[in-house]
């Protein structure tokens, strides 16, 4: 998250100096850096969720199978 945002702002601020448009690029690339990091922790949390419960499935499948 950490990363998007500082890539986000490093780009925004040099479209800026380069373009002569302070602070416009800056605050956009920032906002899209930090929309960004939130949607990388979003996929993140989802696939370990989904790993969770597939190991608990197995994990319920497996004692079903030792007591039956």
């Amino acid at each position: 998250m950490v990363a998007a945002t500082f890539i986000g702002l490093a780009m925004g601020y040099y479209l800026d100096k380069w373009l002569g448009t302070d602070p416009w690029l800056t605050l956009i690339f920032l906002l899209l850096g930090i929309v960004s990091g939130f949607r990388n922790i979003f996929i993140l949390t989802s696939r370990e969720l989904r790993r969770q419960e597939r190991s608990e499935r197995e994990s319920d499948s497996n004692e079903d199978d030792r007591q039956g």
